[in-house]
């Protein structure tokens, strides 16, 4: 018997945390982990802000978190997280940063690719 390779999932979010459907997304790639993708969330402009837990808590209740936990891949836009205050010491574990270029190469290799930005 073969085994199926897993589908790869691409989800770009630019929008911040309040943004209302900023948690339906993140609940999107959820359901994509439960369906044995493997989900890469690339987090650009005010998206980033989803890395930072609210004042005085704990990073695990950052709303990317949950993701992390699960196995999703997480890529920040280095050049958006920096000037909005986020180096390589603020990204939890399992968060890398990335450029937008890369984000062109791993568009270009994954079986979907879902844009969020407006």
């Amino acid at each position: 018997m073969t085994e199926t390779p897993s589908r790869r999932a691409l989800i770009l979010l630019l929008r911040s945390p309040e943004w209302t459907p900023y948690q339906s997304v993140l609940r999107l790639a959820d359901a994509l982990l439960s369906e044995g993708c493997c989900v890469t969330l690339f987090l650009m402009d005010d998206a980033v802000l989803g890395l930072v837990p609210p004042y005085g808590k704990a990073r695990e209740s950052a709303p990317v978190a949950p993701l992390l936990a699960r196995g999703a891949e997480v890529a920040v836009c280095q050049s958006t997280a920096e000037i909005r205050g986020l180096g390589p010491d603020d990204l939890p574990p399992g968060a890398r940063f990335e450029t937008q270029v890369q984000l062109g190469h791993l568009a270009g290799n994954v079986d979907l690719f879902l844009p969020f930005v407006n």
